[in-house]
């Protein structure tokens, strides 16, 4: 018993030390496939985003948190945050439905009815700018990643 637990205490210190050693590669967002707006309240934003994400690791990375600064047509929205973890497989290039929330209260007058308008505009194609980090890691190294992405995205209800 005692055997089993030094061996896999090793592996786990071991782990940790090729990581650290080797590093974790940068994760990517490449691509913004779809925007939905699930719910607005008058505070409150909750969307989604379909996203691209490359992983050049040969490992899983866990995504932790993000945080961004997100603009529709040019309106900044200021931040969004991340509402849940979720897993990005090793060596791949996949589609995740990522949840955020968008506090609203703090916009100004004459961007509402624009952002209105556009989450009412179903199927309609927006500029969607998204600055900020995804916050990931694996074992027990996490690290930051860098987002700077500016495209032309559908948008849905």
């Amino acid at each position: 018993m005692k055997n089993n637990l030094f061996t896999a205490l090793m592996m786990i210190i071991m782990s940790t030390v090729f990581l650290s050693c080797t590093g974790i590669e940068e994760v990517e967002l490449t691509k913004i496939e779809r925007l939905k707006v699930k719910n607005i309240s008058s505070s409150i934003i909750d969307f989604s985003v379909n996203a691209e994400i490359f992983n050049p690791n040969p490992f899983s990375i866990n995504v932790k948190g993000a945080e961004f600064d997100i603009k529709l047509e040019g309106i900044d929205l200021g931040k969004t945050t991340l509402n849940e973890s979720f897993k990005i497989k090793g060596d791949s290039k996949e589609s995740h439905q990522i949840n955020f929330n968008l506090n609203i209260s703090k916009l100004t007058i004459t961007s509402l009815p624009k952002l209105l308008n556009l989450a009412t505009s179903g199927g309609k194609e927006v500029n969607v700018e998204l600055n900020g980090n995804i916050k990931g890691g694996a074992f027990l190294v996490n690290k930051t990643f860098p987002v700077s992405i500016h495209q032309k995205v559908p948008i849905q209800l």
